[in-house]
């Protein structure tokens, strides 16, 4: 498997500036959330980081971990 899986659909998220960013690939949300997570981090964050692991790594598909990096960006209120 490949941290370069495309999601079926792009997850977008707000930029600080109002404008908006599209997560694509798997590899994206795993950069996303090692290096431009907010600060506050809950219980779908630390799923995330799994499930996006997991898919790389071929024990889950890129669909869940991609289910679970939405759940993720909508308790940390990145959703557009």
């Amino acid at each position: 498997m490949s941290v370069e899986q495309t999601f079926y659909e792009p997850v977008v998220l707000k930029a600080g500036d109002g404008k908006t960013a599209e997560i694509r690939t798997l590899g994206q949300a795993r950069d996303l959330l090692r290096d431009g997570w907010p600060e506050t981090r809950g219980k779908w964050y630390y799923a995330a980081n799994r499930a996006c692991d997991d898919a790389a790594s071929g024990r889950t598909s890129v669909h869940i971990a991609r289910r679970i990096f939405v759940y993720a960006v909508e308790e940390s209120r990145l959703s557009a």
